[in-house]
This record gives structure tokens, C-alpha cells and sequence, in this order.
């Protein structure tokens, strides 16, 4: 794929609309650094280095999620005030500068217990501007770009993302490892920052359509709430997302800490055998992705990938310090492929499902019951690897003569629930334009057999 192509959108006829789309796209490409830095293998190493244990690491990484508690109201001030893109670039400040303080605080503030109580309250500021930033962003979209190029635009933008997050990765990697003390950090998270500030710049030019739906001046909000939950395509789809969010995320979190505590992976390493190799499989699949989602709508994607995904954190149970490296190329080939394959699906319905009427409150429905279990799922994993799993692991391997570590317990239990949720929920949610998933298979199977000697 020759790199000029990556940045071709020429499927977007309107010129001005091409315009807006290329500086969303631009935009991606410095937020997801931002983004890989502060939920990456970097904030992994940052608790580390302030000796911060699992459970602590879990609440850490709960604040900026519970933003989503919040996007009811971000909603509703959304909704109020129309003035959408004002709201975007406030939400995007907020959410980002105060990252700055939480990597210089380290240098000033020596008692852990402090130290970790301001980091947190500094983490919730984050979630405020989360919550506006993506009710607006969502709402945003879901006006700017047609449905009928949405899978091809988001994959595109996807594919763009994770070319920058291939190469940034390698170069902070890099860099980590050669400079892992708080002032390495520091470096690492204040360029993070300045690039997410970038990303938000980005959109001043981006065209901000007349949002639809009605003024929430006269709205009932416990009505429209019961509405939203109980709407008869995207409750199905809210519960999903619920469950799925929580079978994922009690995991998720700690496959960073994982490599890095146990597996003994330098920051190079994860960005390399990590980043790059799922990086590179996205690139190569997304655009196919996208491509797949218009013609065969997004459940059925979303049921292929669900079912791939769901068995990956068994495969990390089979890694060690010695035998890490094909195990986790193995991992890392099929989550390139299907993990766009569900974060494509994902977006696109919530977007589709819900009404063009009030889209951005019931956005910020899903958000808000996704955000609260995130950040319980974040705490629980944490909780179960430092107070739960030692004992039980201990037993099993007394048992079996087996060799688990505590962060195997929760790789089996995300597995185990993804594949229940998955299996159960996604055929109860209903998209007029998708075709079943048996199409969307034979449809592959072809392909493969074409394209086999």
C-alpha cells in the first residue's frame, strides 16, 4: 500500500464535506498518541514507578471513564445551549491539560497516599471534559458524515490512527526504555498533551451542521430516559454494549501490566510485538472492513469479531518470560484484524440505532451506564488480581501441578463472559440493513478459497 493512498478519501464527492472529513482524520492522528500514552503500556509503567499496586491502578484508571456518568447532563447543556462545537473544544481542554499536572505532581508531592488522592482528583477533572467531548463529538459525526459512507470514512480513519500509533509507539518505546524514571514520564505524557491539544485544534475548521432534534427546554427527562432504555432497537443494543463493555474491561487494563511485571517486555517490546504487528494488520484489513459493514451492514461483523475476540485472553495464559514472543504475535494478528472489525460495528450502531431525534442524550445514555461499569470493571480486576486470585491460583496449581498467575484468573473470566454475552446479546439487536452473519461467512470463505492456490 503506497503511503500517499492512506490519505486518499476521494469516496467523499462533496468537496467541502471532503474538506471536514480530513481534518477529523488529521485530527485522529495526533489525538491517538494522546490517548495511547494515557491508557497504553506508558501509564502502565508510570503506576509502576510510583509503586502503585493493581487495585490502585484499577481506581486510577477509572476516573477518566466515569465521565461517561456525567454525559447526562453534557447532554442536556448539549442539547440546551446548540452550540455543539464550543462545547467539543471546552470538553477537549478539560479533558487533556489537567495530564499535564498529574506527571509533575511526582516531583513535588512525596506522600503516596497524597500523591495518589490528587492524581485521582485530577483524573475526574479529565472525566468532565470527556463527557463533553464525546457527547459532542458523537452528535457531531452522526450530522457530518452520510450513512452510506460511515463504514468506509471510520475505517479509513481508523487506518490512518493506526499508522501514527505504529510508529509513535516504536519511537516512545524507545524512548521509555531508555529513560523510565518520572522524568522520562514527564517528557513522554507532556508531548502526549501537546499533540491532544493539537487534535482538538484541528476541528476549529471542521463544518458543524445544524444539529436536529428538538430544544430539551420543555423535555421530560425521566420520560426521555425511559425512552431510550426501553426503545425498541437501541435497548437491545444498550445491553448489550453494558455487558460487553464489562466482560472486556475487567481485563483490559492489566495486559499492559502483565507484560511489563511478569512477561519482563521492554516498552520497545510492546510497542513492536504489540503496536506494530496489530498496527500493521489493521491497515492491511480495515479498508476490507469497511468495505464489508456497507455492504453487509455491522451486526454481523460485530458477531464475527465478538467471537474471535472472546477467546484471545486464553492465549495469554499460555505465555511466559521465555516463550512470550509467539504467543503474543499470535494474539496480536487476530486483534488487528477483528478489534477494528468491533470498534467500526460498535460506533455505527450506536449511531444508527439511535433516533435522529435527541441522538446526543441517548449517547449519552449508553455512556453513562457504559462509563459507570468501565470504571467498575477497571477496580473489580484490580481487586480480584491483588486480594481474590492469589489463593485461588495457589490451589489450582497445588491441584493441577500447573503454573497460573493471578492475572490469568481474569483472562479466563473475560474470555468466558465475552463469549456469553457476545453470543447471547448481539442476535437480539436489530439493524434493517444488515444481513445475516451465514452471508457475511460464506461471503469470506469465498474470498479465501479465490485467493488459495
Amino acid at each position: 500500500m503506497r503511503v500517499r493512498n492512506l490519505f486518499d478519501i476521494s469516496f467523499v464527492e462533496d468537496k467541502e464535506l471532503r474538506k471536514s472529513l480530513s481534518l477529523v482524520i488529521l485530527g485522529v492522528c495526533f489525538g491517538i498518541i494522546f490517548f495511547n500514552v494515557t491508557q497504553g503500556a506508558p501509564i502502565a509503567g508510570f503506576a509502576k514507578e510510583l509503586g502503585f499496586g493493581d487495585l490502585l491502578y484499577g481506581v486510577m484508571l477509572a476516573m477518566p471513564v466515569l465521565g461517561g456518568a456525567i454525559q447526562l447532563f453534557a447532554s442536556y447543556v448539549l442539547e440546551k445551549t446548540r452550540k455543539r462545537k464550543l462545547l467539543f473544544f471546552l470538553g477537549g481542554f478539560i479533558q487533556r491539560l489537567p495530564w499535564l499536572l498529574v506527571v509533575i505532581l511526582p516531583f513535588f508531592v512525596h506522600d503516596k497516599n497524597v500523591l495518589f488522592s490528587s492524581i485521582v482528583f485530577l483524573l475526574s477533572i479529565t472525566a468532565i471534559g470527556s463527557a463533553f467531548i464525546n457527547v459532542s463529538f458523537m452528535s457531531w459525526m452522526g450530522d457530518l458524515v452520510p450513512i452510506e459512507i460511515r463504514g468506509r470514512f471510520f475505517s479509513h480513519r481508523s487506518m490512518l490512527a493506526t499508522f501514527v500509533s505504529l510508529i509513535s509507539g516504536l519511537l516512545i518505546g524507545a524512548f521509555l526504555d531508555r529513560f523510565s524514571d518520572l522524568y522520562g514520564f514527564a517528557v513522554v505524557f507532556i508531548f502526549a498533551v501537546i499533540l491532544g491539544i493539537f487534535d482538538i485544534l484541528c476541528f476549529i475548521w471542521v463544518y458543524d451542521p445544524p444539529m436536529r432534534g428538538n430544544d430539551f427546554s420543555n423535555v421530560n427527562f425521566a420520560k426521555l430516559f425511559k425512552e431510550s432504555i426501553t426503545h425498541p432497537k437501541f435497548s437491545h443494543f444498550l445491553l448489550f454494549a453494558v455487558l460487553w463493555n464489562f466482560a472486556l474491561n475487567i481485563s483490559a487494563p492489566y495486559f499492559n501490566l502483565y507484560m511489563i511485571k511478569y512477561l519482563k517486555m521492554s516498552y520497545f517490546d510492546i510497542a513492536l510485538y504489540v503496536q506494530i504487528i496489530s498496527n500493521v494488520t489493521t491497515i492491511l484489513s480495515v479498508r476490507i472492513l469497511g468495505r464489508l459493514i456497507d455492504r453487509f451492514g455491522n451486526k454481523p461483523v460485530l458477531q464475527i469479531s465478538t467471537f474471535i475476540v472472546s477467546f484471545l485472553p486464553y492465549i495469554w495464559c499460555f505465555t511466559t518470560p521465555n516463550n512470550w514472543l509467539f504467543f503474543v504475535i499470535l494474539v496480536q494478528i487476530f486483534a488487528g484484524v477483528f478489534w477494528p472489525g468491533i470498534d467500526l460495528s460498535f460506533n455505527n450502531l450506536a449511531l444508527g440505532l439511535s433516533p435522529n431525534k435527541n441522538r446526543s442524550f441517548y449517547i449519552a445514555v449508553l455512556n453513562l451506564f457504559v462509563g459507570i461499569i468501565n470504571a467498575i470493571s477497571f477496580i473489580l480486576g484490580g481487586y480480584i488480581i491483588e486480594y481474590v486470585a492469589p489463593s485461588i491460583v495457589n490451589f489450582i496449581n497445588s491441584l493441577l501441578h500447573i503454573h497460573l498467575v493471578e492475572y490469568h484468573l481474569i483472562f479466563i473470566l473475560s474470555g468466558m463472559l465475552r463469549f456469553t454475552f457476545s453470543r447471547i446479546f448481539i442476535p437480539k439487536i436489530s439493524e434493517e440493513r444488515s444481513k445475516p452473519v451465514e452471508e457475511l461467512t460464506n461471503h469470506i470463505v469465498r474470498r479465501i478459497r479465490k485467493r488459495t492456490p
